[in-house]
C-alpha cells in the first residue's frame, strides 16, 4: 500500500465513524526487532513501511527499529513477540524445527522458483486462514514471506554430481535442508547464521545451503567459499507477526492502518529478495567463487531425493492426524494459480 493510501484510508474510516473509541492524540512507540544488518533489504523495507504508518498516522504512531540481533539469536525472535520484549518482530519458521509443523510444509525441496512466487503463496488467505496462521499461537501474524531459492556452497572443491555430497557437513538452512542433506550422504551441521563464515573458514563444516543474498550480502561468505552450486532446491518461509495486546491496545483506527498496510505487497516483498538474490550472485562471482550450473540429469536425480524426503514429512504429519496432505496439495494447488512469477523463473 502507497503512503496516500494508508492515508486514505485512515481518513476514510474516520469519516465513516466507524472507531469503537475515541481517536487519541498520544504518540505510541513500538519497538521491532530484528536479526539482521540494516543494511539488508528486507530490514530497508521495514524502515521504509514504519515510516509509512507514522506519516500515515500523522505521529500517532513512531517505531524504533533494533537491527543486528540485539535481542538475541534468530530462534528466540518468536518468543521476542510472544513475551512482548518488542512489539513486533520477524521470525524464521526454520529457526525453531517443528514448532510450525504444516507451515513448514512449504519449506520442502524444489516447490519455487523465486521469492515472489513464493512470498504470493504463502502469504495467500486460503493458506494462512486455513491452515498456518493458526501455528502462530500468542502472536498476530502481519505478513508472510519467503527468501529466493537456495544453492549449495562450498569451501573447498564443488558439487557438480550426488556423489561429490557423499561425507560433507554442510550447515543447513532448516529442518527440510537438512533432511536432504542427509539424503544425499552428507551430514547436516547446525550453526547460528552468525557462525556460517567461521565454521567455513575453520572447517567445521565444508559447506552451506543458503540463498545468494544470504551467502553474498547478509553474512559475507564470498572469502570463505570455494563454488556455489546453483540448484534452486528449496526456499524458507519468514512472518512480520505483533504482539496481539501491543495491537489490542492501540485505537481501533491505528489497529486498522497497521493491518491494512501489509495486504497486497507480495509482489513487492518478493521482489525485494529476489533482486537480493541477483546481487548477491554476483558477488560471489566477482570474489572468485566459481558458479557452477548442475547438468540436467543430475537436477533430476536431485529432484527425486527431494521427492523422498517431501514424501516422509508429508507421511509424517499425516500420522500425527495433521493436515500434511491437505496443506501440499493445496500449495501446488497455488502454484498452478500463481504461475513462476519472479526473477529466477
Amino acid at each position: 500500500m502507497t503512503k496516500a493510501g494508508l492515508r486514505g484510508l485512515l481518513a476514510a474510516t474516520a469519516a465513516a465513524g466507524l472507531f469503537a473509541l475515541p481517536v487519541s492524540a498520544e504518540t505510541t512507540r513500538l519497538t521491532v526487532a530484528t536479526y539482521v544488518t540494516p543494511m539488508h533489504g528486507m530490514s530497508q523495507w521495514l524502515e521504509r513501511w514504519a515510516e509509512e504508518l507514522t506519516e500515515a498516522s500523522d505521529g500517532r504512531l513512531e517505531f524504533e527499529i533494533l537491527h543486528g540481533a540485539q535481542m538475541g539469536p534468530p530462534p528466540r525472535y518468536y518468543d521476542i513477540a510472544r513475551n512482548r520484549q518488542a512489539d513486533i518482530t520477524w521470525v524464521l519458521h526454520g529457526a525453531t524445527p517443528g514448532r510450525f509443523e504444516l507451515t513448514e510444509v512449504s519449506n520442502m525441496p524444489f516447490l519455487f522458483c523465486s521469492a515472489e512466487q513464493a512470498t504470493t503463496v504463502v502469504n495467500h488467505p486460503r493458506l494462512r486462514e486455513g491452515f498456518t496462521d493458526a501455528e502462530h499461537r500468542g502472536v498476530e501474524v502481519l505478513t508472510v514471506f519467503a527468501h529466493p531459492p537456495g544453492q549449495i556452497h562450498m569451501a573447498e572443491g564443488a558439487v557438480r554430481r550426488l556423489e561429490d555430497m557423499q561425507g560433507q557437513t554442510l550447515r543447513p538452512a532448516s529442518a527440510a535442508v537438512g533432511q536432504l542433506i542427509a539424503e544425499l550422504g552428507g551430514t547436516p551441521v547446525g550453526l547460528p547464521p552468525t557462525e556460517i563464515a567461521e565454521g567455513l573458514q575453520r572447517r567445521t563444516i565444508n559447506g552451506v545451503m543458503i540463498d545468494y543474498g544470504g551467502s553474498g550480502i547478509a553474512f559475507q561468505l564470498g572469502p570463505h567459499l570455494a563454488s556455489a552450486t546453483h540448484v534452486d532446491a528449496y526456499i524458507s518461509t519468514f512472518a512480520l507477526v505483533m504482539n496481539p495486546d501491543s495491537l489490542a491496545d492501540l485505537p481501533e483506527d491505528l489497529q486498522s492502518l497497521i493491518l491494512e498496510s501489509v495486504q497486497g505487497r507480495e509482489a513487492e516483498i518478493g521482489g525485494i529478495w529476489d533482486n537480493i538474490s541477483t546481487a548477491g550472485r554476483q558477488i560471489l562471482a566477482d570474489a572468485g567463487v566459481e558458479m557452477i550450473e548442475m547438468e540436467e540429469a543430475e537436477l533430476d536425480r536431485l529432484r527425486e531425493a527431494g521427492t523422498r524426503v517431501t514424501d516422509r514429512y508429508i507421511a509424517e504429519l499425516d500420522g500425527k492426524d495433521l493436515p500434511g496432505s491437505d496443506v501440499y496439495a493445496l500449495i501446488q494447488e497455488l502454484i498452478a494459480e500463481v504461475g513462476p512469477i519472479g526473477e529466477g523463473c
